[in-house]
């Protein structure tokens, strides 16, 4: 009779989970993502490690506005190399730049296509080109003045 009562929570819980398909489950399947394929290295909070991990918090909302960040955001190796697809990856991009922000003006979600086309041409180095963002970023603030 025991098995019943045990199969029964299971069976609502994957019955569930299948078929959610709203922000909420979104959101949710992002976050078990992150927790499964970034926080090792960006730890939950994505404050990263000081000297090896970027910290991603207040971030990447700048990098995704920057011409070229956008496009950084995937190709580095970490998103681009992980054992995700391509529409896991873009969930994950949105709900990352959201959670991380701030979100840029006129923020456009990615797409399962354009993850693709980026995560075919991944950064081998991210840093310099990380450098480079972060001058422009830097540079963007003084002209802000």
């Amino acid at each position: 009779m025991r098995r019943p009562v045990v199969l029964l929570p299971l069976a609502l819980v994957f019955g569930v989970a299948a078929t959610g398909t709203g922000p909420d489950e979104r959101a949710h399947r992002a976050w078990v993502d992150y927790a499964l394929h970034c926080q090792g290295c960006h730890l939950p909070d994505g404050r990263g490690m000081a000297g090896k991990v970027p910290d991603m918090r207040g971030q990447l909302g700048h990098f995704a506005a920057l011409p070229g960040g956008r496009e950084y955001l995937v190709r580095v190796p970490g998103v681009s190399t992980a054992r995700l697809s391509d529409a896991d990856v873009a969930r994950l991009m949105n709900w990352l730049v959201r959670r991380m922000g701030p979100l840029p003006a006129g923020f456009e979600d990615y797409t399962a296509e354009e993850v693709t086309r980026l995560r075919a041409d991944w950064l081998r180095s991210p840093g310099p080109v990380r450098a480079q963002l972060k001058a422009a970023m830097a540079e963007a603030r003084v002209q802000a003045r």
